[in-house]
């Protein structure tokens, strides 16, 4: 294709007729669907600078190339220069700069293109540009505006199940499983029927708020609506099944799966074995183990550490070492991951010796030690209390912002904030930029130490460094005012992390709980009861 564009390239150079708009489009897509989208440009400026007007197609696929490289602004004036070269931006055109905003989260601006198409005579917007804005609101978790631009789309046309699918997915990410449910019920009373998507978005987060019963209702509807479960369907519920220990109904659904067509991937393999390894059933974790070899399917670290760490559990270190050399034999996987592996599972069971002697013949085997080794080694060596040895390690190797986050959150938690805090210097001195790991360790030690004030004042540091505080951070800033008695300003962040977006879990429920229970507040535990039963939390008794 490059050959043929450079031949037509020259050729045009050579005459002075120039091409069709057919053929420019041909032309023009074909480059970019080859891959060579600088080229598909060059050449389009070239025509361009000739005085050619092209068919507004091919300015649409310019625009969707340079929103696709990140570069929204440049494309924005290629939209806007299209009259100076005879030609009117399209319902296309706008979606492909719109596609663009909301693909770099500049919502504001996808907002205020939105209503410019709004207030146009010639053009409308349709289906698709709504359903590109709220897939734009839904990473952001603005769920306010997104309803207020789909009563705007009701004016104009029909949702689709595209649309149900973002809202729906929007919700169970934002664990309000309550409201993904009414999403669902919306379009079946309209006539909506849902896809792939829906189920799987439902099940996925009713999974991951412990609440199977009704994951494997959904999965029971799928069949209902002539929709099939694909292999991300059946891993969610696999998972969901072997953390909450439910081993048989994850076997009946592998077994299921199989018979299905679809192949288990590594993931699904890790779940179950892990599964098994946990309630002892180590024959049957075998039996697994056996079948990925069978079906040759790669191991990863994850994977690995799993069959690693299971077996060493049961006091068969000798299994896990006879299955790492089978692994290394078939060259699954590259045996300094393997040694990796093997070393995290020494320092996990209190063998540092073991663990640092595994070190030692990775290098002997000359292996350059990477981010997930050095990182797993200080780590080891950290949680052993051996900081002063770690820090050997940073000082000693090429450091990076891992190895940093990891030593500073090891400190945090030994309580050596002084020291923790000069790691911090040290790190922004070297160029590196602490993230969210780093704050959040930072303010779980300061409220663990009832040092309240300083947390509030690194917290405020964190956002004005743009980096927005997790479920963690909440929860460490909510526990250390509930610790202190201070219930009005602990829900005041609990609230303020609901409206962040910031779904909360049974731990950061448990924490108010507790704090409530100490002032004796039976309606304000009540009330918190009822929130998680909506959002399809499991309430411990």
């Amino acid at each position: 294709m490059v050959k043929e564009a450079l031949q037509f390239l020259a050729h045009l150079r050579r005459i002075s007729r120039l091409p069709t708009p057919f053929t420019c489009n041909r032309i023009l897509h074909s480059l970019i669907n080859s891959g060579c989208g600088d080229l598909s440009a060059k050449l389009f400026f070239h025509l361009l600078s000739k005085g050619y007007t092209p068919h507004s197609s091919s300015f649409n696929s310019i625009i969707s190339f340079f929103c696709r490289l990140g570069n929204v602004k440049f494309a924005k004036r290629i939209l806007n220069s299209m009259p100076r070269f005879g030609c009117s931006p399209d319902i296309v055109s706008y979606n492909s700069l719109l596609d663009g905003y909301c693909g770099s989260y500049q919502i504001q601006k996808a907002c205020f293109l939105v209503n410019r198409v709004r207030g146009c005579e010639l053009i409308r917007p349709d289906l698709v540009m709504f359903n590109i804005l709220f897939n734009g609101f839904a990473k952001v978790y603005m769920k306010n505006e997104a309803f207020v631009y789909l009563g705007l789309m009701w004016k104009c046309c029909l949702p689709s199940v595209v649309t149900y699918g973002t809202f729906v997915d929007m919700f169970c990410k934002m664990g309000d499983m309550e409201m993904g449910n009414r999403m669902f019920l919306d379009m079946m009373k309209v006539g909506v029927v849902p896809n792939l998507v829906v189920f799987s978005s439902l099940i996925d987060g009713y999974c991951k708020a412990g609440n199977l019963d009704v994951a494997f209702e959904y999965f029971e509807r799928m069949e209902e609506c002539s929709v099939q479960p694909n292999e991300f369907t059946y891993s969610t519920l696999i998972d969901g099944c072997c953390k909450h220990g439910m081993l048989g109904r994850a076997d009946s659904l592998f077994e299921k799966m199989l018979s299905a067509g679809i192949l288990p991937n590594c993931t699904v393999y890790t779940s179950i074995i892990d599964g098994h390894f946990k309630k002892g059933n180590v024959d049957n974790a075998t039996k697994y183990i056996n079948g990925m070899f069978y079906r040759e399917i790669k191991l990863d670290l994850t994977a690995y550490t799993v069959v690693i760490s299971g077996f060493h559990k049961v006091g068969r270190l000798d299994k896990s070492m006879e299955a790492a050399a089978y692994v290394v034999k078939n060259g699954l996987l590259p045996d300094r991951i393997i040694l990796t592996a093997i070393m995290d599972v020494h320092f996990k069971a209190g063998n540092v010796k073991e663990a640092l002697n595994a070190y030692k013949i990775l290098l002997a085997r000359g292996f350059e030690p990477d981010v997930v080794t050095l990182s797993t080694l200080m780590d080891g060596l950290c949680k052993h209390g051996y900081l002063q040895e770690a820090r050997r390690y940073l000082d000693k190797e090429k450091a990076n912002e891992i190895l940093y986050t990891v030593f500073i959150d090891a400190l945090c938690k030994e309580g050596n904030l002084d020291e923790a805090e000069r790691t911090i210097k040290e790190m922004s001195e070297a160029g590196f930029v602490p993230d969210k790991y780093v704050y959040t360790s930072w303010i779980a030690e300061l409220c663990k130490q009832g040092n309240l004030l300083k947390a509030f004042m690194v917290k405020k540091r964190m956002v004005q460094e743009h980096i927005e505080p997790d479920l963690l951070t909440y929860s460490s800033l909510i526990g250390g005012l509930a610790e202190k008695g201070l219930m009005i300003e602990a829900k005041q962040v609990f609230d303020d992390m609901l409206n962040k977006g910031i779904a909360p879990d049974s731990v950061s429920y448990d924490i108010l709980i507790r704090g409530y229970h100490n002032q004796g507040n039976g309606a304000a535990i009540s009330g918190l009861h009822d929130e998680m039963r909506k959002r399809g939390i499991t309430i411990e008794d």
